[in-house]
């Protein structure tokens, strides 16, 4: 009988330590492998054209009620130094970028190019007759698709139409 006691059985399996060291092995692996498969940089991108959208709308906002202050409806405001052009008391789409504090180049323009493109065109509406600013992400796989865009209004009680569309970004 005692010598039933002393006798080990046969054991198989792993010591802790061989666990905690696999462990950490594979904690390795995931944290050096896992940014290859997880691509964030799109959602990168669409948050950063959401914030120049929310800019756009400070801006917008800020330029409409230093004109209502003013008694400007047609002409052009000071804000922190910057001339901005006032068309039915908001910024025109060519001069809301001078309220913003962003980095942006004009399409085709020479030098460093920004951290945003930017183009200023007829809106196309049919009636309205108003200026278009779009701004895109210089890296975006569709820049049709990963773009804010500023639209100004025909009517003074109405806001600019500001959107922005993330899906190509």
């Amino acid at each position: 009988m005692k010598r039933s006691m002393n006798v080990k059985a046969n054991q198989e399996g792993f010591t802790l330590i061989e666990l905690v060291v696999v462990i950490v092995i594979l904690g390795i692996l995931a944290v050096t492998a896992a940014p290859k498969f997880i691509d964030l940089t799109s959602d990168a991108k669409g948050s950063t054209i959401e914030a120049v959208k929310g800019a756009l709308n400070s801006a917008a906002d800020m330029a409409h009620a230093k004109a209502l202050v003013a008694g400007v409806n047609s002409g052009s405001v000071s804000i922190a130094g910057q001339t901005i052009a006032i068309e039915n008391s908001y910024p025109t789409a060519a001069s809301i970028l001078n309220v913003m504090d962003i980095n942006a180049t004009l399409s085709g323009a020479a030098g460093a190019a920004g951290d945003f493109i930017y183009t200023t065109a007829a809106s196309g509406t049919a009636g309205d007759g108003t200026g278009i600013t779009n701004y895109y992400h210089p890296t975006a796989i569709t820049a049709a698709d990963c773009i804010a865009t500023y639209d100004e209004t025909a009517d003074p009680n109405v806001k600019p139409a500001i959107s922005s569309t993330s899906t190509g970004c």
